[in-house]
């Protein structure tokens, strides 16, 4: 008897399991809304579970896929979650521009408790405390202060030289993967400016800021759950204890940086960095004892230097290695770039002011066109939160439909800045796309490398510009070309939330000295 109840309790409870996964993938289907058809309890993200594809471009897929191209959404389902994938530029532009107030958080979060550094960063924080931050930080990355920071940026791409000179052999060459050694300098510029830190990561590759930043991105199985849970099922990132900031990298973040506030609040030293307004938020907590304040939170402060330093490194290194990767296919295009930055030194002496390195225009050209092939963030993801008085955010004229609250939305940024109706030929690498000439007919919408609206990268300034510096200290005296180990067509790792080559992006690196003499003799 006990048995027939205990089987008629499982086949009652599949059954109900069944028929509740059914009618939430039948969402889309009842709501009139074109829509891909999901496999049964995991939906749209079979790719993700069998590594075919990470999330990022496996929206792009979906983006691109012939039956849906003229259409301005698509339904999707992230597990038995229904979410939107917008098409349609100007629909983009809506949720990231014109009514984004009822956009403004993120979808993806991350445990408040086990992982506290990362719930309660610009990147993760949600509204009005997003907004009340990013309004302190912003002072961080004008165009003022970033000039104030360039001086200690060109510190450290002084050091890049001294590394490649001390790394090639007798014949002037380095082989390396360039991924690696970009990231090394960008370690060492984040560390730097934002910090006040010498991390010396290009004269010990495993100083300890490279090393934690390392993990971090490192994408092992474990790591892309944890990625995968925090910003596709957010609401199980405490059951499943889900950590984007490892235990390690944040113990040694607060370490780091409440020994470098510690000291900056000993000696009252200004450097007008992060580090400065961490500190005056903290003053300005203390003035007021018995009002609330998120600054009274030490990891509040140091959750900020820690999304800094990860997104500062790792967004400029890619940006660099694949600018590098381009133009060792493209001599032409990397003789182009070595001839400007060489006119551009031998006319100032050979140190480029901060006027002059964002005034070179291939230069430009060179890092648009990576960014627009190789977005490092291939997509943005929203959740709508609509105000009290609308019932839901209208899809019309597109579509008779409103938009529910806590709805999933993704901009698949990849496949936007590879549409063959906005950039033709599209895969093919062409600086030439961002010239004077060319760069006013660009759909804006279809170029975010640094997303759009309030929420964009608050970093963009600094990305750009030691994006731009670190090339310039690699190709002022050097040439990079492909070898043995390069890959001809990049594929890109499933495991991984960013854009990552998933081998690595192996160069050979050739001093000017020694490619002179080898053509004339």
């Amino acid at each position: 008897m006990a048995l027939t109840a205990a089987l008629f309790l499982i086949v009652g409870a599949l059954s109900a399991l069944f028929l509740w996964v059914q009618r939430s993938h039948n969402y889309w289907q009842r709501k009139g809304l074109p829509y891909v058809r999901p496999t049964f309890l995991i939906g749209n993200t079979k790719e993700m579970f069998t590594l075919e594809n990470s999330f990022g471009l496996h929206l792009s897929e979906i983006y691109k896929a012939p039956s849906m191209q003229n259409e301005a959404v698509v339904g999707i389902y992230v597990m038995n979650k229904p979410a939107l994938v917008i098409r349609d530029p100007e629909l983009v532009k809506s949720v990231l521009i014109k009514d984004f107030n009822e956009f403004s958080n993120r979808y993806g979060r991350c445990d408040p408790h086990g992982d506290a550094l990362a719930s309660n960063n610009l990147f993760f924080v949600r509204n009005p405390k997003w907004k009340e931050l990013r309004t302190k930080l912003t002072p961080v990355f004008t165009s003022g202060k970033v000039k104030q920071m360039y001086g200690l940026m060109q510190e450290i791409a002084e050091d890049l030289e001294s590394h490649l000179v001390r790394h090639s052999n007798e014949q002037g060459k380095y082989s390396t993967e360039i991924k690696e050694l970009c990231a090394l300098f960008t370690t060492d510029t984040i560390a730097s400016t934002a910090f006040g830190v010498r991390a010396n990561s290009l004269e010990n590759s495993n100083s300890d800021f490279r090393t934690q930043g390392r993990k971090v991105f490192t994408f092992t199985l474990h790591r892309a759950w944890d990625f995968f849970v925090a910003f596709f099922l957010p609401k199980l990132v405490s059951f499943f204890r889900i950590t984007v900031f490892t235990p390690e990298f944040s113990n040694f973040m607060r370490k780091s940086i409440s020994h470098v506030m510690h000291e900056r609040e000993r000696t009252g030293t200004l450097r007008n960095d992060l580090i400065d307004v961490l500190v005056s938020l903290k003053k300005e907590a203390a003035l007021e004892p018995n009002k609330e304040h998120y600054a009274k939170d030490n990891d509040f402060l140091v959750a900020q230097a820690g999304v800094f330093f990860t997104a500062g490194f790792e967004t400029s290194s890619s940006t660099m290695s694949f600018a590098l990767y381009e133009l060792a296919k493209q001599p032409d295009l990397q003789q182009r770039l070595r001839e400007e930055i060489n006119e551009a030194l031998l006319a100032e002496g050979g140190k480029l002011s901060y006027e002059t390195i964002n005034s070179l225009e291939y230069l430009s050209m060179v890092v648009n066109e990576v960014l627009r092939l190789y977005p490092v963030l291939p997509f943005l993801d929203r959740e709508y939160m609509g105000v009290k008085d609308k019932s839901g955010f209208s899809l019309k004229p597109f579509y008779n439909f409103k938009i529910e609250n806590g709805t999933p939305i993704f901009i698949p940024v990849f496949g936007l800045q590879r549409d063959p109706k906005y950039w033709p030929n599209p895969d093919l690498f062409d600086p030439e796309r961002f010239s004077a000439e060319q760069k006013g007919s660009i759909v804006p919408m279809a170029y975010l490398p640094f997303g759009t609206g309030p929420h964009n990268c608050i970093g963009s300034r600094i990305g750009l510009l030691q994006s731009k510096l670190g090339l310039v200290h690699i190709l002022k005296n050097h040439m990079v070309r492909c070898c043995a180990d390069t890959v001809g067509n990049i594929k890109f790792d499933p495991k991984a939330f960013v854009l990552q080559a998933d081998s690595g992006i192996n160069l050979e690196i050739i001093n000017d000295r020694f490619y002179d003499n080898k053509v004339n003799t």
